[in-house]
């Protein structure tokens, strides 16, 4: 009799789904290619383990009706059709299955009236602490289905932890995730901030700029909102705040923000007639409020370069100024700025030709993202 340790079965289990472990799997194999009964002694012996755990294993099988033992002595067991027997584990497993999900209705229900029993406080939670953020965090992230809107910037939670929350984003995006975020210009100065947003765009990340965010916020699939305690120390703390009029106010800034701020890119930008995809890019920018410093750095060109095409595209234009090219620029659809377009259209004041009034960004200040805002 065998006491040796259990072997490894020859295939990858497949019978998991049914519930039926690797172990019992390996014992109901061996005895469905033997096809004749089979006692405690041999079955341990032909796969090299103990006694005990053969036994068990053929207990367990017997019970979940995949073996029948016999009443012959000594006694032993035998593998019963496995069409019928695995098809009728399969019924079971599925009528167990559904009275689980009846059972997660209930409870969903319970949850639901505790919640409003619980009024204001149940309204909106703190969580503190790195590794709690972090974790609450990547929690939100993983079960988010439909849509996921940010303002991101640094400082950041758990910055070191940006490749595992990256991951997750993709594979949620992959799944069907519609994925926004609005990035600060002066953030890209930042080599982290910058990084997030070129990684983020190539795995399907929606991305818009501008000249400043009101705070840190990530809104998942419109029903929980999460915002750091403080914009430059969010590693005090989080608020998350659950269907309410205050998360309904967070979605309705965002969605203003949003309308407001211009596309980023990272890849070439969509061709225009009369100006090159990459004079095109600068202009977005540009349109954003941002330096050439910063552009240069988003874009990976020179400083010179980028006030090359600023050139181009004013004499393009006809602009004498960066403001009126901004404006020109959205008077021809050349870029969708909706704070370009608005004010475009706005009455422009009396003064001597050529004395356009400087931009004034829209005040916003503060955004995160992905390594918890």
């Amino acid at each position: 009799m065998s006491t040796g340790a259990v072997s490894e079965p020859a295939s990858g289990a497949r019978l998991g789904a049914l519930g039926v472990p690797p172990t019992d799997e390996q014992v109901y194999l061996f005895l469905v290619r033997e096809g004749r009964r089979r006692t405690v002694e041999e079955v341990a012996d032909a796969l090299r383990m103990s006694a005990r755990s053969a036994r068990d294993a053929l207990r367990r099988l017997e019970g979940d009706g995949l073996i029948t033992r016999t009443l012959t002595r000594p006694s032993g067991y035998a593998a019963g059709p496995p069409e019928l027997t695995l098809e009728t584990l399969a019924n079971r497993r599925t009528e167990e299955l559904a009275q689980i999900r009846q059972y997660a209705k209930e409870l969903q229900g319970e949850f639901s009236r505790a919640e409003q029993r619980g009024s204001a406080e149940g309204l909106v939670e703190v969580v503190v602490g790195p590794e709690q953020l972090m974790r609450y965090y990547l929690t939100l992230l993983r079960t988010a289905t439909s849509r996921f809107d940010a303002f991101t910037k640094g400082p950041y939670v758990g910055a070191g932890e940006r490749d595992r929350v990256i991951v997750v984003e993709q594979d949620r995006i992959d799944r069907g995730l519609q994925a926004r975020s609005v990035y600060e210009s002066e953030g890209l100065d930042d080599e982290l901030t910058l990084t997030v947003a070129e990684r983020s765009i190539r795995i399907g990340e929606q991305a818009r700029l501008v000249a400043e965010l009101p705070m840190k916020l990530a809104i998942f699939d419109r029903r929980i909102g999460f915002a750091p305690l403080s914009v430059d120390d969010p590693e005090r703390g989080a608020l998350v705040v659950h269907p309410s009029p205050l998360l309904n106010a967070l979605m309705a800034l965002f969605d203003m923000v949003w309308a407001r701020a211009v596309p980023l890119y990272f890849e070439p930008a969509p061709p225009r007639e009369d100006i090159d995809r990459r004079a095109l890019q600068v202009l977005l920018l540009m349109s954003a409020g941002m330096k050439d410093e910063s552009i240069a750095r988003a874009l990976g060109m020179s400083r010179r370069t980028v006030q090359k095409h600023v050139t181009t595209v004013m004499a393009t234009l006809g602009a004498r100024t960066r403001f009126q090219a901004a404006l020109l620029a959205a008077e021809r659809g050349w870029i969708d700025s909706p704070r370009a377009a608005q004010a475009a259209q706005s009455p422009r004041p009396s003064a001597a030709p050529g004395a356009i009034p400087p931009a004034r960004p829209a005040p916003f200040s503060a955004g995160d993202r992905g390594y918890v805002p």
